[in-house]
C-alpha cells in the first residue's frame, strides 16, 4: 500500500513518524513523509521517502520567534501558521500523490491537509497524538496554561468550561480560514474544531501508555493507546567517543535541553550553569543552537548538539528539560527523575503527569532560578521513593515494541496488504 505521512510539528512530531515509516516500509509499504525541508537530511538518513514542504527558512521564521514559547502567544502563532496559505498547498500535493483506492494517510495532530483529504476524496486516514493533552476531556481534563480543571469538579461544568474555550479562544483563530478554504473545497463549515473535527473517525492513535494517560468516556470512539514510540535517531549502540571519553571523566552528569526547536534558552542555560556548581555536580548542555550558551562554560559542564536520550540518559544522574513528551518517555524508560520547566503547548499536561507519577518536579518558567533548581534536584535524587517509583515504570519498557505495535494496529483496521 502506498502511505502519505503528514509530520506537522517540531523534531518531537517527526522523529516519532520517522520510525512509524520505517517499520511500515520493513513491511513492504511504500511510504512518503511530508514535512518541513527542515528535516530532509533527518528522513532521508532514515532511508525514507520525502517530500518537503515549504522550505527550511519557513521553520527557521517560527522558530526565532520568542512568541513561540509563550503559553498562549505560542499556540496562536502555531495556529495561524497552520490555517494559512500553506494549508492549501499541503493539501493539493498530498492529493497529487494519491494512488485511489490503495493510498493511506497518516497524520500528526496538525495535519489538517491529510484530514480533509479524508473527508474530500473519502481516503482512509489515521490521526496520530503524541501527548495525551490534545483530548479536551470533561472526565480527566489535560492541564494547559492558566487552566486548571480538578477531577472533582462535575463532568457538566468541566465540558462547559472546554465549550467556552472552543467558542472564545480556540475556533476564532482557527475556524474562519479553515472554513473559508472548506467552502472552495465544498465542504460544510466545522466547529470546535479540536474536540471534535480534528481527529479521524477512522483511526486515533495515543502514543503513550494508559498508565501515563487511561482512555476517556468522552475521546473519540475509534482512538487507540498503543504506547511511547521512542524512535530517537540512534541506529548505532555505542556513543560518540566525545560523549563517551566525558562520561569517563565525570560520570553521572546532570542533562539539560530546553528542547530541539527553541532558540531562546539562554535563560534556562545561564541558571542551569550556577545550579551546577551549586550541587558541585557535572552536565551535559543539548542544544542544536549553542549561541543560547553561557560564553564560558565552567569546568564540569560541555555542551553537544545532539545525542541520541537513549544512549544518554542510562549514564545520568537527572533529566532537566521543558516536557515534551518524547524527552518525558525516554527518561521514563531510562529509570532517570526529572525536573521540568514546562512553557507551552502540552508541556503544562505532560509535567503534571509526570509529577503525579513520582518520578519528577515542576519549576515555573519564572521560578527556574539556580537555587530553585538546585533544591529540587537535591530532594529528587536523595529520594528513595523517586528511586524506586523510577524503576518501577522502567518495566513498562521491557516487552512490547509499541511502534511495531501501533503499526500491526494500522495494518489491520486498514486491511493493508
Amino acid at each position: 500500500m502506498t502511505i502519505l505521512i503528514l509530520a506537522v510539528g517540531s523534531y518531537g512530531d517527526v522523529l516519532p513518524l520517522v520510525g512509524m515509516a520505517r517499520e511500515l516500509q520493513q513491511r513492504g509499504h511504500r511510504v512518503t513523509i511530508f514535512t518541513s525541508a527542515h528535516f530532509q537530511e533527518l528522513v532521508q538518513k532514515a532511508g525514507v521517502g520525502f517530500t518537503p514542504l515549504g522550505t527550511a527558512d519557513d521553520y527557521d521564521a517560527i522558530a526565532n520567534n520568542p512568541a513561540l514559547w509563550h503559553p498562549h502567544k505560542g499556540w496562536r502563532l502555531l495556529m495561524k501558521q497552520i490555517v494559512s496559505s500553506a494549508l492549501g498547498e499541503t493539501y493539493t500535493l498530498l492529493k497529487s500523490k494519491i494512488i485511489t483506492g490503495n493510498t493511506l494517510l497518516i497524520s500528526s495532530t496538525l495535519g489538517f491537509a491529510a484530514r480533509l483529504l479524508q473527508e474530500t476524496h473519502h481516503i482512509p486516514h489515521a490521526t496520530v497524538h503524541f501527548s495525551p493533552g490534545v483530548f479536551h476531556s470533561a472526565h480527566q481534563a489535560p492541564k494547559i496554561p492558566g487552566l486548571t480543571l480538578p477531577d472533582w469538579l462535575p463532568v457538566t461544568v468541566k465540558d462547559g468550561m472546554w465549550k467556552f474555550l472552543d467558542h472564545t479562544f480556540i475556533d476564532p483563530i482557527v475556524k474562519p480560514q479553515l472554513n473559508d478554504f472548506r467552502r472552495q473545497l465544498g465542504l460544510p463549515p466545522v466547529s470546535r474544531i479540536f474536540h471534535n473535527w480534528l481527529h479521524s473517525p477512522d483511526l486515533v492513535l495515543g502514543l503513550f501508555p494508559e498508565w501515563f494517560a487511561a482512555p476517556q468516556p468522552d475521546w473519540p470512539p475509534a482512538t487507540h493507546v498503543t504506547g511511547f514510540p521512542l524512535y530517537d535517531e540512534a541506529p548505532d549502540s555505542v556513543l560518540p567517543a566525545t560523549v563517551q571519553n566525558f562520561l569517563d571523566a565525570h560520570p553521572e552528569p546532570l542533562i539539560y535541553t530546553p528542547g530541539s526547536a527553541n532558540k531562546h534558552g539562554r535563560s534556562f542555560f545561564k541558571e542551569a550553569a550556577e545550579a551546577s556548581q551549586v550541587l558541585g555536580r557535572p552536565a551535559i548542555f543539548l542544544t542544536r543552537y549553542p549561541e543560547q550558551l553561557p560564553p564560558f562554560l565552567p569546568k564540569g559542564i560541555t555542551h553537544f548538539s545532539y545525542v541520541p536520550l537513549s544512549r544518554l540518559l542510562p549514564h545520568a544522574a537527572a533529566l532537566i528539560h521543558h516536557g515534551g513528551i518524547g524527552t518525558c518517555s525516554q527518561a521514563f524508560r531510562a529509570g532517570t527523575p526529572q525536573v521540568i520547566q514546562p512553557l507551552a503547548f502540552d508541556q503544562f499536561d505532560n509535567a503534571a503527569r509526570v509529577e503525579k507519577l513520582g518520578v519528577g518536579r515542576i519549576i515555573r518558567k519564572r521560578r527556574f532560578k539556580a537555587s530553585t533548581i538546585a533544591t529540587r534536584l537535591q530532594t529528587l535524587l536523595r529520594s528513595s521513593d523517586v528511586n524506586r517509583q523510577c524503576r518501577s515504570l522502567q518495566h513498562d519498557f521491557l516487552g512490547e515494541d509499541h511502534l511495531k505495535k501501533s503499526c500491526h494496529l494500522l495494518e489491520t483496521t486498514f486491511r493493508m496488504t
